[in-house]
């Protein structure tokens, strides 16, 4: 019998110990795993949402909504015409950003092609620009519009089944700064995108696995804005290090059923 391997990096990662026998990684991927002998057609989520009209449409109209807050209806998301495999090998994680604004127009784009609206599908279903478990959309999107063209330094929450911004709080660069071990690149940003997800939109029908789907989702989004940006010329980066609760708080999000997954800081890119 050939002895197990010593896996030698895990005495740097977990201590001399190895690696515990209740690790949490490793205990929600074990939970959160499909099997061919244990897939459960029965389960609740599925069955509800067949027998349940009421149910179909209140997934169908996946987004946060704040009726209290007024509203700036955006105009059309539109990219310059560049090729796709143009964009793809240009694109780059740029940290150093320029004071200068960006468009309305171009904000509009990358929210709108991040994650917004483009077809309808089955019964009330919309289309988004990211594929998605079930088509459920658990992901939401804000945005912290330090140097947007038109507006004020303000966080928005961007609904895109009314292809609009949701007014929220005043927003200042000190205040973004503390979100992240690299202040620079988010208190220097045009505009800083935040990603968040709404488990239980998923949950509900995928149980743990709608964790996973959640986190596929919000990567497809990132690329999506990343892209939109590359075509417009401007600098972003995908910023996965910050500070959960401060983020949180920030959005005025209970990081339990509404948590975020991504920060993506975009504006014009400092290059000699």
């Amino acid at each position: 019998m050939t002895a197990p391997q010593t896996v030698t990096w895990a005495p740097w990662i977990f201590g001399e110990e190895g690696v515990s026998l209740d690790d949490p990684a490793e205990t929600f991927h074990e939970a959160s795993r499909i099997s061919c002998v244990a897939l459960d057609h029965r389960s609740r989520g599925p069955s509800l949402l067949e027998r349940s009209p009421e149910l179909r449409a209140t997934v169908a109209r996946a987004a946060a909504r704040r009726s209290y807050a007024n509203t700036i209806e955006l105009p059309p998301g539109e990219l310059p015409r560049v090729p796709l495999g143009e964009v793809l090998v240009r694109r780059r994680s740029l940290r150093s950003f320029q004071e200068q604004p960006v468009s309305l127009a171009q904000l509009s784009a990358l929210l709108q092609l991040g994650y917004g609206v483009t077809g309808n599908g089955p019964g009330e279903v919309r289309f988004r620009s990211v594929p998605s478990g079930g088509a459920l959309y658990p992901l939401d999107l804000y945005a912290a519009t330090l140097a947007v063209s038109g507006l004020d330094e303000r966080l928005h929450h961007f609904d895109p089944l009314r292809g609009c911004l949701e007014l929220l709080g005043p927003v200042r660069r000190a205040q973004l700064a503390p979100l992240t071990p690299y202040p620079e690149l988010v208190a220097d940003a045009s505009v800083v995108v935040f990603v968040t997800a709404t488990f239980w939109r998923s949950r509900f029908k995928y149980g743990q696995r709608g964790y996973r789907f959640a986190l596929l989702e919000a990567g497809h989004v990132a690329q999506n804005l990343l892209l939109a940006a590359t075509a417009f010329g401007l600098a972003s980066v995908p910023l996965g290090g910050f500070f959960d609760r401060q983020v949180n708080d920030l959005l005025g999000v209970d990081g339990l059923h509404e948590a975020a997954l991504y920060v993506i800081p975009v504006g014009h890119a400092d290059v000699p």
